[in-house]
């Protein structure tokens, strides 16, 4: 492997020995190692071409995305050239980029109001920072990726192949999921049709993938594996979904599982104080369905998954998937609860009018 990885640096740095690398285990998907050199530090990092097939594509996405942001003055990764003039190279049939190696902290959850307020502005400032990047430059990595309607069809088609032990076994799952989609069927629909917008978004906004300072400010994202267009709900739910979880997806122990109602507040004000400048009047109105839409999303891919026998998502015992499932479903239970009981949400959305295209909003706090 020594060997190997000085071979694909010196495709990027032919006169540039390496001193040192690590291996760097926290992220699940690729191979990844930090480079260390006489002069800098890299990080270099192996795609995984199983889980992202359509390597052009995902090159395609990234490389445009970051050059952009980077070119506006949003900080964020830079990909390094190979001596090709590539933004990767190509080693025993494997994708390797190089980018440069950000000093930063990473956290493992969102821990207090205050880091949720900052992921929640900077999350909108990336949207803002990309509201101009032509959407149809990009290219679908995954396809229906998050398309919430196609998850419960496939879902329900797991439901009819499915052992009688295990249809047992996740019989109040299943009929939580049933009896839930209709929450988020319009919303989703209304992605699907656009009438929601397609923008630029992250598709995997997870705090780990976030790089933090000493002080615990946001320097950037990493992680533009998944970057294609989508829809705002998608980044926002999936940052809250860990976010606002006082547990893990892992918590066999429903009752460890609940909604950090102050989490969710802190985020959401400060999104909405920077997004609102650019939402539309339906991102607007629905943007409290933005949790429910992906806890429920990830709800049938676990229970899904765990119909199929386990076909797609590592276990380590039987079980593990149903666990997974039952811990979104406990957690979208107690946000469709908050959303309905709550008396005076300290997000009301209205809509003053429109001017030269843009939807002027006014945020209520009650």
């Amino acid at each position: 492997m020594e060997q190997l990885i000085q071979t694909v640096f010196q495709d990027f740095y032919p006169d540039k020995p390496i001193i040192a690398y690590t291996v760097i285990d926290i992220g699940l998907i690729n191979s990844t190692y930090k480079i260390k050199t006489a002069d800098a530090e890299y990080i270099l990092q192996k795609i995984n071409q199983i889980v992202f097939p359509n390597i052009k594509a995902l090159l395609n996405n990234k490389i445009k995305t970051t050059c952009y942001l980077n070119a506006n003055g949003f900080f964020t990764l830079t990909f390094i050239e190979n001596k090709n003039g590539h933004f990767y190279s190509e080693q025993n049939q494997a994708i390797w980029q190089l980018s440069t190696y950000i000093p930063s902290l990473v956290l493992d959850r969102i821990d207090s109001d205050a880091v949720a307020s900052q992921v929640g502005a900077y999350l909108a400032k990336f949207h803002t920072a990309l509201l101009n990047f032509p959407v149809s430059e990009l290219e679908y990595t995954i396809p229906d990726f998050h398309n919430t309607i196609k998850r419960f069809s496939d879902f329900k088609e797991s439901i009819k192949k499915a052992s009688p032990k295990r249809l047992l076994e996740a019989k109040e799952s299943i009929a939580f999921l049933e009896s839930n989609f209709k929450n988020i069927q319009n919303v989703a629909s209304d992605i699907n049709t656009g009438t929601i917008p397609l923008r630029v978004v992250h598709n995997d906004t997870k705090i780990g993938n976030m790089l933090f300072d000493q002080n615990k400010n946001i320097l950037c994202m990493i992680d533009f594996d998944t970057i294609m267009p989508g829809s705002i709900f998608h980044d926002i739910g999936d940052t809250l979904r860990t976010g606002t979880n006082t547990a893990t997806e892992e918590e066999k122990d429903l009752s460890k599982v609940s909604f950090d109602i102050e989490i969710y507040e802190a985020f959401m004000k400060a999104y909405v104080n920077v997004a609102s400048s650019f939402m539309s009047e339906k991102e607007a109105k629905n943007i409290h369905l933005s949790l429910p839409l992906i806890l429920f999303e990830q709800a049938c891919r676990f229970l899904g998954d765990y119909l199929n026998n386990d076909s797609y998502y590592a276990t380590t015992y039987e079980n593990q998937n149903l666990v997974r499932a039952k811990t979104q479903i406990k957690l979208m239970d107690s946000v469709q609860s908050y959303l309905k009981t709550k008396k005076s949400i300290p997000f009301q959305y209205k809509t003053m009018k429109f001017l030269k295209g843009k939807l002027s909003l006014i945020l209520n706090r009650k």
